[in-house]
């Protein structure tokens, strides 16, 4: 009996290693399982965090040189980080199509407003630049009429014109004729068209077709200043030039408000 019991005392202790060691290894299985999964949420997490989330942009799929209008064939989307995107970046391919590449643009180079030239028309022509119903009228100036040459394109004024009436030894008047004029070009510098898109790329109907010109030094010897007037303002101002001189008034670029009698004619009291 004493040697049976002897006997069946290892086996009974094999058994036992044998049952720790499997729940140890289902449990050591257990937290292999819930450490992966952890680090699998945790990698997911600082990826997504890490990029960002992702933009479907515009690119040059080839060169495209300055002054080339823009086709279908020249552009493909691409998706990347939105911290990568430029500024302005162009989302919508459809409205690149006939706009005017203003400078070079290299392979896979993101396509932004600033790159881009007026739809359908040459940037370089000087009639892109022509709001919409207004007609260019070149006016005569010096740099005492001028406001000393420091008027650059891009600028709004107000238009004086003196008129001698020389009627019953009236003396002369003087009269603004127009106020807060654009002024388109001063001399031969003038102002560059530029895109009428927004940062995704959807055309904007009454969007500037024009900005400053990259050269805004003053210009004291120019001799003529061209401004955009109303078609019914060009036959006012061929008068004042024919039959008077006129004189230009700088205004602030946050002055763009009316001031109500200036229009009425003025005249020096009798000594």
């Amino acid at each position: 009996m004493a040697r049976t019991l002897t006997q069946a005392g290892p086996e009974r202790a094999n058994r036992l290693i044998m049952i720790g060691a499997l729940a140890l290894a289902a449990l050591a299985a257990v937290l292999v399982f819930f450490a992966l999964s952890n680090y699998g949420d945790s990698g997911t997490k600082d990826s997504s965090s890490s990029l960002g989330a992702t933009v479907t942009i515009v690119v040059a799929s080839r060169d495209i040189p300055a002054g080339t209008t823009i086709t279908n064939e020249m552009t493909e989307l691409a998706t990347l980080s939105s911290q990568s995107a430029v500024t302005g970046a162009i989302t919508d391919r459809a409205a690149l199509l006939g706009l005017t590449a203003r400078y070079p643009l290299q392979k896979n180079q993101q396509i932004s407003a600033a790159v881009l030239g007026q739809a359908g028309k040459d940037s370089t022509v000087f009639a892109v630049v022509v709001p919409a119903g207004k007609r260019a009228v070149a006016l005569p100036i010096t740099e005492t009429t001028g406001v000393g040459g420091l008027i650059v394109a891009g600028d709004h004024v107000d238009i004086t014109a003196i008129v001698d009436k020389n009627v019953g030894g009236q003396v002369a008047q003087a009269s603004t004729l127009l106020q807060n004029v654009l002024v388109l070009a001063v001399a031969q510098t003038a102002q560059k068209a530029t895109s009428r898109l927004d940062a995704k790329g959807t055309p904007v109907a009454d969007a500037p077709i024009a900005g400053r010109p990259e050269n805004i030094n003053a210009h004291p010897d120019a001799r003529s200043i061209t401004v955009a007037v109303d078609p019914q303002e060009v036959a006012l101002i061929a008068l004042a030039q024919e039959k008077g001189k006129i004189y230009l008034s700088l205004r602030s670029p946050d002055d763009s408000a009316a001031v109500p009698g200036l229009d009425a004619p003025r005249s020096l009291p009798n000594p």
